[in-house]
C-alpha cells in the first residue's frame, strides 16, 4: 500500500504506566474518532521515556490492538524526557547544501549527548536581524532561526523495536511536545494565540512547552511528576501504592483526612511550580513578552483542583485541555469515560492528526543524513 497524505496513521503513545492508541478518521477540523484504547503497564516497564522491558510492553500493545480490533499497521509514535533535546539556534543564512553543514556544528555545541549517540533533525523557522554591539546597523547580519532536535538513539531504537514485535510499520516519529501542539490545532488557531505553555504533568518529568504565536520557543523537562505525590501518599499514610495513586486522584478513605491529602498533594506540586516560576522568568527576559495562558494536560490533570492551584500560584488563567472537544465522536464510544481520560489524552490524539506526507518525510531523510 501507498501511503498518502490521507492515509490514517495509528497514534501510539507509549507512556510510563500506559500505552495509548488512537486513530482519527478524517481531515483537519472535520476529524472523526475511529479508535482509542489504552493498556496498563507493568511497573518500570518504561522509565526516563526508554522502554526496558521491550518484551512486556510489545505484549502490551499486542493486546491491546486486538481488544480494539485495529487492523492498520502504519504507525506514528513520539518520545520524550531527558534523552530529547529541543533548542532554538541561529546560523547564518547559506546556501541549501551549506546549511547542515553549519547546523552540525552550531548543534555540537549544544547537544549534551554523544553526537554518535543521537539523531538530529532540524526545522527552518524565519529569519530575523541581530546586530552585535559593536557593530553598526549598516552592518547587519542576517541569521536564520533554527528549531534543532537530538533524541539519543536508545530512546527511539527502543520504542521502534516495540512496534515492530507488535507487527506495526512505524513512518512517522515525533515528539510528545509537538504532538501536543497538534491537538491544541485541531480546536484553536495556535498562531493568533500569543505566548501560552502546555504543561503536561507526567508520572515522572512534568513537560513545559511555551509557544509564540504558535512556534515552541521554550521548552523544559522538569524532573519531577504526579509519581512524587504518590511516593508521598505512600510515606504519610502508610498505603500501598495502588491505592496512594486512588487517594491521589480523590478516593478517600474514612479513617484519612480531606486536608491533610490536599496538603500533602500541594506540597508534592510544589517543586514543579518552583520551576514553572524560573521557567516563565526566563522566558520574558529573552523573548520581551509574557505567558497569557496555561493549559494543563498528562496523568496528573486528572488531580482533583490541580488546575485551580497552578492558577493561583502562576497568576495566569488555566485551562484543562481536552484533546476531544473538536472531534466528532460515534455513540460507539463511551463518552464519559473519554471524558474522564482526555487530558491524559493529548499526545496519542495529536499524533493521530499526523499524516504521512511523503516529500516530508523524503526531506527529513536527507537531513538527517547530512547532519550526520
Amino acid at each position: 500500500m501507498f501511503l498518502s497524505a490521507k492515509t490514517p496513521l495509528l497514534a501510539i503513545d507509549i507512556g510510563s504506566h500506559s500505552i495509548k492508541v488512537a486513530q482519527l478518521d478524517g481531515d483537519p477540523g472535520k476529524f472523526e474518532l475511529k479508535n482509542f484504547g489504552l493498556m496498563p503497564l507493568e511497573p518500570e516497564s518504561v522509565t526516563e521515556g526508554v522502554v526496558r522491558d521491550e518484551e512486556q510492553v510489545s505484549d502490551a500493545l499486542t493486546r491491546l490492538l486486538a481488544a480494539e480490533k485495529i487492523n492498520n499497521r502504519f504507525a506514528v509514535v513520539s518520545v520524550s524526557g531527558e534523552a530529547v533535546m529541543i533548542k532554538k539556534i541561529k546560523v547564518p543564512v547559506l546556501p541549501e547544501e551549506d546549511l547542515a553543514e553549519a547546523i552540525q556544528e552550531e548543534a555540537e555545541q549544544y547537544i549534551p549527548f554523544d553526537i554518535d549517540d543521537v539523531r538530529i533533525d532540524y526545522q527552518v523557522l524565519e529569519p530575523s536581524v541581530t546586530f552585535d554591539e559593536h557593530e553598526f546597523e549598516d552592518e547587519e547580519e542576517e541569521k536564520l532561526d533554527i528549531l534543532l532536535v537530538a533524541v539519543q538513539n536508545e530512546i527511539i531504537d527502543s520504542r521502534l523495536a516495540v512496534l515492530a514485535a507488535a507487527g506495526l510499520k512505524p513512518v512517522i516519529v515525533d515528539l510528545d511536545v509537538f504532538a501536543i501542539v497538534n491537538a491544541l490545532g485541531n480546536s484553536r488557531n495556535v498562531k493568533d494565540m500569543g505566548s501560552v505553555a502546555l504543561l503536561d504533568l507526567g508520572h515522572t518529568f512534568t513537560h513545559l512547552n511555551i509557544l509564540m504565536d504558535g512556534v515552541s520557543t521554550f521548552t523544559r523537562d522538569i524532573p519531577v511528576g504526579g509519581g512524587l505525590c504518590t511516593k508521598n501518599l505512600v510515606s504519610r499514610f502508610q498505603l500501598e501504592p495502588k491505592d496512594a495513586e486512588a487517594l491521589k486522584y480523590g478516593v478517600l478513605p474514612e479513617e484519612v483526612e480531606k486536608d491533610d491529602v490536599i496538603n500533602v498533594i500541594l506540597d508534592s506540586i510544589d517543586p514543579i511550580i518552583e520551576e514553572l516560576h524560573k521557567a516563565f522568568e526566563f522566558f520574558s527576559s529573552t523573548s520581551n513578552s509574557q505567558v497569557e495562558k496555561v493549559f494543563v494536560m498528562g496523568g496528573g490533570a486528572l488531580i482533583p483542583g490541580v488546575d485551580g492551584f497552578i492558577a493561583d500560584r502562576m497568576a495566569v488563567p488555566v485551562e484543562l485541555f481536552d484533546p476531544f472537544e473538536s472531534i466528532k465522536i460515534p455513540s460507539t464510544f463511551d463518552k464519559k469515560a473519554l471524558a474522564h481520560m482526555a487530558p491524559m489524552s493529548a499526545v496519542a490524539i495529536g499524533l493521530a492528526s499526523r499524516r504521512f506526507d511523503y516529500l516530508e518525510q523524503m526531506e527529513s531523510k536527507k537531513k538527517e543524513q547530512k547532519v550526520k
